[in-house]
């Protein structure tokens, strides 16, 4: 009898709202019966400002205040992992796929998180905002310092209240793309998600699609059917690993998009529209200094644009 492989997940939350989103759309995104999920907290959620309070000579005469707020955050941290176990327990994983791991912490909260992702997991899962909204806007987000930093491992971003499960893979001709569809069959597969297979197709600016001048037109569909045949065996593998995944091929759709301008505009305006509510992308290596300078890097552009989506970033 074959044994079923369990993936790991890491799932570092903080007993904010956004992080029981994170939980949510893990239970709704992963195989119960193939996914173990770890609930990880560093420092049990404190401010930084409280780890050195023993040395700041304010700290005794408002100890009492202090204490008590850390009572009233121990108490915030026990109803979240309530909330987190039943969530957990409606989407079908048994108290053995559940397990709470905190940590004092060693260095600072994203360097915990990022050494603990080396303890054989399979991705890390984290909201894109935290307790401290105020900070993030101001400093940049934990989440988007964790995609930086992390590349051994997919990234999982949960913005806001994904709903759908339905997958939407940016797909081009990099290595980081094929993973992501890769990543897709091994952590989702078995569940048979609904995934669109798509790749933007950016005309040259001298050609037109139908609608402008009958010669330009036809030189821009004649660039279009290129670009599409050119990439149908990129098409055809990632199909096919994903059907090998356990995705059904009905299940699985293709779409070409014609890009003028921001591509991540376009991308997120057809997860909006089509209402998914996951995108995968690969994030490149080696980038020009057009791409990384002027356009910016396209999975972090997505991640601070996506509302009510979870982002994968594959390295």
């Amino acid at each position: 009898m074959a044994t079923t492989i369990c993936r790991r997940i890491l799932l570092a939350v903080d007993g904010s709202d956004q992080a029981l989103e994170a939980v949510r759309y893990a239970g709704t995104i992963f195989p119960s019966e193939r996914t173990k999920i770890v609930l990880f907290t560093v420092g049990t959620g404190f401010p930084e400002v409280f780890w050195d309070l023993g040395r700041n000579p304010l700290y005794q005469s408002q100890k009492s205040k202090v204490m008590g707020w850390l009572a009233d955050r121990q108490l915030t941290i026990g109803e979240f992992r309530a909330k987190a176990y039943k969530i957990l327990a409606d989407a079908d994983f048994s108290e053995n796929a559940v397990e709470i791991k905190t940590q004092t912490k060693k260095t600072n909260i994203l360097n915990d998180i990022v050494q603990e992702s080396y303890q054989e997991y399979n991705a890390v899962v984290v909201g894109r905002t935290g307790i401290s909204r105020s900070k993030d806007l101001v400093v940049g987000s934990l989440a988007g310092k964790i995609v930086k930093i992390i590349k051994h491992i997919p990234t999982i971003i949960v913005g806001g209240r994904p709903t759908s499960r339905r997958i939407l893979i940016a797909l081009d001709e990099s290595i980081e793309a094929m993973r992501g569809v890769n990543s897709v069959g091994v952590l989702a597969g078995s569940r048979n998600p609904e995934v669109t297979l798509c790749h933007m197709i950016k005309l040259p600016g001298r050609f037109h699609l139908p609608g402008s001048r009958p010669e330009s037109a036809e030189k821009g569909q004649q660039w279009l059917e290129y670009s599409k045949n050119k990439f149908k065996p990129y098409m055809d593998e990632a199909t096919g690993r994903l059907i090998e995944a356990g995705v059904d091929a009905e299940r699985i759709s293709l779409d070409f998009l014609v890009v003028r301008g921001n591509p991540v505009r376009k991308i997120l305006e057809t997860a909006r529209n089509g209402n998914y509510g996951t995108i995968v992308v690969g994030r490149r290596q080696a980038l020009s200094f057009v791409e990384e300078h002027i356009w910016g890097r396209f999975s972090e552009k997505t991640i601070k644009m996506a509302e009510n989506m979870a982002v994968w970033t594959i390295s």
